[in-house]
This record gives C-alpha cells, sequence and structure tokens, in this order.
C-alpha cells in the first residue's frame, strides 16, 4: 500500500498543496484506519487534488466532503460519487447546513482554511462536536498564528495556537484545585470570537498533539478522560510503605489558593501590545 507521500508524488489529477511533514504526520494518524468506513471533512480544499488524494487513501471511506469560500470551487467535478464540494463559509449557517445535511458525523476533521484565529476557533467550536469518538480534529497552518494578519502573534493569549494551548488543561480539569469548570477558562475566546463551548463537548477532549504548524486533538467518551483509579501491584513494601490501601482509589485534586486561579489573558495581551509599541516607538 502506497504511504500518503507516495501517492501526493504519483498524483497527476487536480493540485494539492501540502507541506511534506504534514503527509507524514497524517500516515502515522490514520493509516491503520485505511481500511474503514470513515467519513472526513476537509475545510479549505483550494484546487481539490486532496479529495482524489483521500479516495484512493480511504478505498473503502463513505464520504469525503470538502469545503471551500472561493467560489470558483464550483468548477470541481470528481467521478468519484463519496466526493462532495461544498462552495461557502464553512463556518457560516448556509454552508455548514449543506455539510451536515450530507453527513452529520465525522471521523476526521481537518481545518485547512483561511488560517485566521477567528476561523479556527469557530470551526473548532462548530464541528468538533460532529466528530465522532475516537476521532480526530486537525488544525493545519498554525505557524500563522505567528503573525498580526492572521489575528495572532507569539504573545497573543487569544491566538488559535493559544487556544489548542488551553485545551492541554482542559483534559487535566480534574486535578485544577479551584472554583469552576473547564468552559470558564476559554470564555474570554468566546467573547473574543462569539462562540460557546460547553463543558460537557470539553468533557470528551481526550488528547492534545503538537507538531510543527498542526494541533491535533483526539476525542473521547468522558469517562476515558479521566485519571481512573490507582492500580497498585504487588503485595512487599520495603522502601516506601502506604500503597497498598491505595488500590482502587481516585484522584483528588489538591485545594489551590486565589494565586492559583486564571489570569486574565486579553488583559495581558493589552499589557504585552503596549509594551511592543513603546519598544518600536524607542528603536525609532
Amino acid at each position: 500500500m502506497k504511504t500518503l507521500l507516495e501517492l501526493y508524488r504519483s498524483h497527476t489529477g487536480f493540485v494539492s498543496d501540502k507541506w511534506e511533514s504534514y503527509l507524514h504526520c497524517y500516515d502515522e494518524l490514520l493509516s491503520r484506519r485505511r481500511d474503514e468506513p470513515i467519513s472526513l471533512l476537509e475545510i479549505g480544499i483550494q484546487n481539490g487534488g486532496s479529495l482524489e488524494v483521500w479516495s484512493s487513501y480511504f478505498p473503502n471511506a463513505v464520504s469525503l466532503i470538502g469545503c471551500d469560500i472561493n467560489p470558483d470551487c464550483a468548477k470541481l467535478s470528481y467521478a468519484d460519487p463519496r466526493v462532495k464540494v461544498v462552495v461557502g463559509d464553512a463556518n457560516g449557517d448556509k454552508a455548514r447546513s449543506e455539510i451536515l445535511g450530507t453527513q452529520t458525523a465525522f471521523d476526521v476533521i481537518i481545518d485547512d482554511g483561511s488560517h485566521k484565529s477567528s476561523d479556527i476557533v469557530k470551526s473548532f467550536a462548530l464541528y468538533f462536536p460532529h466528530l465522532r469518538e475516537g476521532g480526530v480534529f486537525i488544525a493545519e497552518d498554525l505557524h500563522c498564528s505567528y503573525w498580526r494578519q492572521f489575528e495572532g502573534g507569539l504573545f497573543d493569549q487569544i491566538s488559535s495556537i493559544s487556544f489548542f494551548k488551553r485545551l492541554v488543561d482542559i483534559i487535566n480539569f480534574e486535578h485544577w484545585g479551584i472554583a469552576g469548570d473547564r468552559a470558564s477558562i476559554l470564555q474570554e475566546f468566546g467573547s473574543k470570537y462569539g462562540v460557546t463551548l460547553s463543558d460537557e463537548l470539553l468533557s470528551r477532549v481526550h488528547s492534545v498533539e503538537f507538531q510543527n504548524s498542526m494541533c491535533i486533538i483526539r476525542k473521547r467518551p468522558p469517562a476515558e478522560n479521566l485519571l481512573g483509579p490507582r492500580t497498585i501491584a504487588g503485595v512487599t513494601e520495603l522502601v516506601v510503605q502506604g500503597h497498598l490501601p491505595l488500590f482502587g482509589s481516585a484522584a483528588r485534586a489538591i485545594p489551590q489558593d486565589a494565586a492559583s486561579a486564571p489570569r486574565d489573558p486579553i488583559a495581558i495581551e493589552r499589557q504585552l501590545r503596549q509594551v511592543e509599541a513603546e519598544l518600536r516607538a524607542l528603536r525609532k
């Protein structure tokens, strides 16, 4: 079976533009699922070649949907009936309704759209609920989140990559030791980008993985995302005693004081912008 990179190198149809490291990453993530009847959604397809490659990579796929805001994507047509193109803003009501009217649940969701922080956060909020348990959500080209023209910056606390970094805290929710639910630490993103992420939905975030310019979020049932009961093996404690009675006990967070509570990232970002402006003024 050809790897994804090999499929790209031999592809002669519509053009697709991907960084090579992404193709290696996708192989690691998805190769074991190649024969499964998966459903895939890709936001941002440009010339449409990726959908042709995915149709070869997943021979038993049920549905391969691509969405792009460029009206010229209406020119794209495919012989493979599993492939469908939706033309429009994936975060808009019309295109979203068309996407979900075709397929309501996906095993793989890829965001390769505008790369603006607002669109990336919105796409996650809108489509992660439609990712099946055991599925993966992948955001591409997160290097754009370091650039102002894509609504980001290295120290921007409400950029898209900052949002995904915050999800790392979400998966460790049971250890915070402070008042508040998971959704509370994402309120500034909701206010900025007009999205809502419920505590119940966030409880399904299983893992968050970063590689150069990519973030991979896995989804599993809430019970599988907890630390689980303590497992003690063996019977002899010669060095440190007291473990045996802990068998089967649940994790307990140590209560933390107010100093451990989340600070206001928006206020921090404003201060950083002010410092940056002052530094630029000094250099003139």
